[in-house]
This record gives structure tokens, sequence and C-alpha cells, in this order.
């Protein structure tokens, strides 16, 4: 375990301008971070076993590889280590499933500097922290059911559905998504039920209609 681990901070993104820019945000709260910087799901889990930094952030689709089962093992592997997921994509609907695989945290790359300060220091401090604007959007889904075209109604759907949906909107047929995601088309065929089901989609035509109208919301 590194000695200084208890100011250590992961910080895992492909791009090297958005570490550098987390780096330098960072420093602002404490001077005597020291980053440990990762661009591959593989690196990211090397560091938190062999650093066990305090603080991770997080890319969720870090090397266009979905996030939520890296935030499972990064917990697995460095159990006292705060995740602060910091993405690109529409938090209303990634948020809350960060948050279950294990993340402390969800926060906007566009966020203002001011706000991704607050989200370091909650998290750091023990604390889940989400912007203001979702909280309120949970406590509206909590009141009453949501719109047609809101984002949020995506949230029924499981891990792999949203990534078989994804897939959908994206024009690919089953037997692409079958070999994409390495599963027999027999299994994709149960998933894109599955989600018909759960959106209240009479056929695959809808399926496919609402998937490509929803790919605007959904990561590439």
């Amino acid at each position: 375990m590194n000695e200084t681990n208890n100011l250590g901070v992961l910080l895992a993104d492909d791009q090297p301008v958005m570490r550098l820019g987390f780096a330098a945000l960072l420093r602002q709260l404490d001077d005597a971070f020291v980053f440990h910087e990762a661009d591959t799901p593989k690196g990211a889990l090397e560091l938190a076993r062999s650093v066990e930094p305090t603080i991770a952030l997080i890319d969720l689709f870090l090397a266009g590889s979905l996030g939520f089962d890296l935030i499972k093992r990064l917990r697995a592997a460095a159990p006292g280590m705060a995740i602060l997921v910091v993405s690109a994509h529409d938090e209303r609907l990634y948020a809350e499933r960060a948050l279950r695989a294990g993340a402390r945290g969800y926060v906007m790359k566009h966020a203002a500097a001011k706000a991704m300060k607050q989200a370091v220091q909650a998290v750091r401090g023990g604390k889940v922290w989400l912007s203001e604007a979702l909280r309120d959007d949970l406590v509206n889904r909590i009141a009453s059911a949501g719109q047609p075209d809101d984002p949020a109604e995506l949230h029924s759907l499981s891990d792999r559905e949203i990534t078989v949906f994804r897939l959908i909107g994206q024009g690919l047929k089953k037997g692409d998504i079958a070999r994409e995601l390495s599963l027999s088309p027999h299994t994709v065929e149960t998933y894109r039920s599955n989600i018909k089901k759960k959106l209240g989609l009479a056929s695959g035509a809808e399926l496919y209609r609402q998937a490509f109208l929803r790919s605007q919301t959904l990561p590439v």
C-alpha cells in the first residue's frame, strides 16, 4: 500500500486532457494530492489494487466500455476508495445505475468547476453527491410517472437491456447484437422482448423506432 494512499487520487479517463484538467482542479482543493492515471479499465484496476487511493474519478465509458462492471470491480479491489463518476452522458439515465453499482457520486463533465469541487469534497467525506437537477428529477419521478419522451423512463431497463437498446438504436440487427455482445441470438431476442414489455411497445417496428429516437440520449 502506498504511504500516501490517504491523499491518492485515481484518474481514469481515456482522454489525457481530461485527466490533466481533473488534476488541476483537484489541486485547488488540496495540493498534496498524489495522482495516479489510467486510460483503460485494466489499468484502473491495477492502480486501485496497488495504490488503494482515497478517491477515484472515472469516466463511465472508459475506453468505450460501459463502466458499471468496472465500478463493482473497483469497489472489490479497493473497498475504502470513494468512486466519483465524471461523465458526458445523461445523468438522468446513468447516475442512479452508477450509484447502485457502488459509486458515491455522478457529475457531468460540463459541470461548473464549483460543482465538480463540491462533488469531490462530498464523496471524499463519505457522502453521496448528485446534482441539484438530478435530485429534483428523482423526487419528481417518485411523485409522478415520467413523461413518454423522458430519458428517465428507461430507468426500468437493466444494464444489459440498456446496452441492447442502444445497439438497436444504432441500427444493429439481432445477429449483429449477438456477435457484438458475445450472446446467442435467442438471448438477444429475450432482451428485446423484455425491453418491449417494460416500455409498453407493441411491436418490433415500434421498438426500432423508439430506440432510434432515444439514441440521441444514449452514448454511441
